[in-house]
């Protein structure tokens, strides 16, 4: 039986222990059923307890004392303390009954062990709180391994980016160079089509006359005759196209397979097709396709051609130095500023997708192709007709449609931006700068100089060299048009601008500052009825600034704004490409609605002040060389972008219709010679299948300069 001395006494003290039981987790209503076992049960399980006595000594009665043993000096210092008394701290208490209450029922005899140590309340403390931060940690823990499987599915589910991950820009060679490479690069090749197309068409020449019914001396005798009318020419026309078989052996030694690989292995095989032809009696009576293949190797020397170009008209244009402007896209839009031109050369250099297209799907369908000439020749016991079912399905692999995905259009468009001062970084840049559909305009790019001026002054109660020094004071801290217009009028009128404190950038257009102790605004008529100043009836022009000083109407400025021919172009060019017109301006006068007065225009958007301000600062930071501008105005920026977009929607175009024409033409003349039907496959309807493929590339190609 338990006396009641073993219970914790919670008579006493009471708000004390329902304080200690709330920091401990158990409920105070319940804790007066608790008893010291089921305490030291809970808390202790970090301390190991001495062995249970063989027989545990009676309780005291409550109204005695235990009798003190007779101790040495030395036992004294190692017996515990006496229970405190009444009168002292309730802390101090209940942490010493609680240590005593454990000793006694831990020890056996009379000594306690000196090993043990009292479980105070400041380890109960502790261990809760090491208890409280490691549930914490373990929750964190659990939510930063589910947010980070989340991030990883969103990873997977996102599509991929047409750009490829541009690599760390380390040292450049400089543009002279890479400029003075590809231009050797662009005259061999421009000079290798010129020579192996005139030799291709003589080819073809026979085989058009004989289509068109028209019997050809020699040619039209036999197929063997034919074959050397058609190996003769296609030899000299591949010689003439070396700079196709460079890239090819070039693509080897990467170990990948471009189209200019592809039209390689073709003429290669329809060479030794047409010397099979004159050997091999057995050889079936099929037209070589020699002339197919010599019309691949010049579409791919003509992408050759189209792509130095390219690059050596924007090395060039970046041999002029630092340039003026770099683009690149902004939150709010294409947006020039200035920069360097630290990774263009990176960037102009990175694959075009087209390239990456072509590295992926023509391996596959040269296989493929190896693999279809064989089911179609030694699978029907026809093994003498391989090179020509091989020869069938190379050429319609080699589609004509690839250069003119990207090559050629690239070369056009770098030639346009050339003339106007102007490089996009290659492929890479020209989807960076397609990905935004807004173009940043500010002052000066609608109002170039000489397109806007003080034409007249109205003044009420003040003198016009101060009313204009004061306006020039306040318009030159502001920038922008306006510190143009009235910095011509200071300079006109041999004035110089006031001295401005306190000068400050209000929304609407408006100018505040103090001047000589006066509070001077500058703005138009609507900021100045949000200020409370009065303004006359009649305004003497549409577009006007007004000044006040102390709350009064001094002057009336009216501006007249003319249209450029080149602003205009700009806008139309930026209307016909799907581009909007985002002002970042600082002259309060110039809206959307003064935009289509003037212009004509629809579609722009005023931006917010801070964002017009930070846009519009003459030097801000532009960003990364996406594009680089050497000339001013509104219709070069516009050029570039616009151009970018047609570029990218050339190449994806391209690269659809490049892949499904080589597909299905590889399909198709698998089934052709699988089923034996050779009358189909000759060389000018497979030609002509080709060119169907190329044939909606070439508007979108001779457009893409057409800005």
């Amino acid at each position: 039986m338990t006396d009641k001395n073993d219970q914790i006494p919670f008579e006493n003290d009471s708000g004390l222990m329902d304080t200690q039981r709330l920091l401990l987790g158990v409920d105070p209503e319940k804790g007066r059923d608790y008893s010291l076992d089921d305490i030291l049960a809970e808390y202790s399980s970090s301390a190991k307890p001495p062995a249970p006595p063989e027989e545990a000594p009676a309780p005291l009665p409550a109204a005695e004392s235990p009798p003190a043993p007779e101790q040495t000096a030395e036992e004294t210092e190692a017996a515990p303390l006496p229970e405190p008394e009444e009168d002292s701290a309730p802390e101090e208490d209940l942490s010493e009954f609680i240590g005593t209450q454990w000793m006694e029922a831990g020890a056996s005899g009379e000594q306690p062990p000196e090993e043990e140590s009292s479980v105070t309340m400041e380890d109960i403390v502790a261990s809760t709180v090491d208890a409280v931060k490691g549930d914490q940690e373990r929750a964190r823990e659990k939510w930063r391994q589910r947010l980070e499987k989340a991030q990883r599915k969103r990873a997977v589910r996102r599509e991929p980016s047409p750009r490829q991950s541009l690599p760390p820009v380390e040292e450049e060679p400089p543009a002279q160079d890479a400029a003075a490479w590809h231009r050797r690069r662009y005259f061999a090749c421009r000079r290798s089509l010129i020579l192996s197309g005139a030799v291709v068409l003589l080819l073809w020449i026979p085989w058009v006359l004989e289509r068109m019914g028209r019997t050809v001396p020699f040619f039209s005798a036999s197929a063997d005759n034919a074959a050397i009318c058609v190996l003769i020419p296609q030899a000299i026309a591949c010689a003439l196209a070396w700079p196709v078989f460079r890239a090819a052996l070039e693509g080897l030694r990467e170990g990948s397979v471009t189209l200019a690989g592809t039209a390689a292995l073709a003429n290669l095989v329809t060479m030794l097709d047409e010397i099979t032809l004159l050997l091999l009696a057995n050889r079936l009576e099929a037209p070589p396709l020699g002339g197919v293949a010599a019309v691949s190797a010049v579409f791919a020397l003509w992408g050759f051609k189209g792509f130095h170009r390219g690059m050596w008209e924007s090395f060039h244009t970046a041999t002029l130095g630092r340039p003026g402007w770099v683009a690149d896209v902004c939150p709010h839009g294409t947006a020039k500023g200035k920069g360097s031109l630290l990774g263009f050369y990176t960037r102009a250099c990175m694959e075009d997708t087209a390239s990456q297209w072509q590295r992926l799907l023509l391996p596959v369908l040269c296989a493929a192709s190896l693999v279809f000439a064989l089911l179609s020749s030694v699978g029907q016991g026809r093994g003498q007709d391989f090179l020509w079912c091989w020869s069938v399905t190379l050429c319609a692999a080699a589609g004509l449609a690839f250069p003119l995905a990207f090559a050629v259009p690239f070369g056009r468009l770098a030639a346009r931006l050339a003339r106007g001062g102007g490089a996009v970084a290659g492929h890479y840049g020209a989807s960076v700068l397609a990905s935004a559909r807004q173009v940043v305009a500010s002052d000066g790019d609608l109002f170039p100089p000489g397109c806007a001026g003080l034409s007249g002054v109205k003044l009420f109660s003040e003198e016009r060299g101060r009313a204009i020094s004061y306006a020039a004071g306040l318009a030159t801290l502001g920038g922008g048009l306006m510190g143009r217009i009235f910095g011509d009028a200071v300079q006109r009128e041999h004035l110089s601008p006031q001295s401005v404190d306190n000068f400050h950038i209000h929304d609407g257009g408006g100018l505040g500052g103090i001047i000589r102790g006066e509070t001077v605004l500058l703005g138009p008529p609507v900021f100045m009825r949000r200020q409370a100043v009065h303004l006359p009836a009649s305004m003497p022009a549409k577009t006007c600034v007004c000044l006040s000083v102390d709350g009064e109407l001094t002057a009336l400025f009216s501006i007249k704004y003319a249209a450029a021919e080149p602003v205009e172009n700009a806008l139309r060019t930026a209307a016909r490409s799907g581009l909007r017109l985002r002002l970042a301006t600082r002259d309060g006068n110039i809206t959307p609605r003064l935009l289509r007065t003037r212009f004509g225009t629809d579609g722009a958007e005023l931006l917010e002040l801070e964002e017009r301000l930070a846009l519009s600062e003459p030097d801000r930071e532009g960003g990364e060389p996406n594009g680089i501008l050497y000339r001013e105005g509104i219709i070069h920026l516009v050029e570039l972008s616009a151009g970018s977009r047609r570029l990218c929607q050339t190449a994806r175009a391209g690269n659809l219709l490049s892949i499904l024409g080589s597909v299905c033409g590889v399909l198709l003349g698998f089934y052709l010679t699988f089923v034996g039907s050779f009358a189909s496959l000759t060389p000018v309807n497979l030609l002509i299948y080709m060119l169907l493929w190329a044939a909606p590339l070439l508007p979108l190609v001779w457009s893409v300069d057409k800005v």
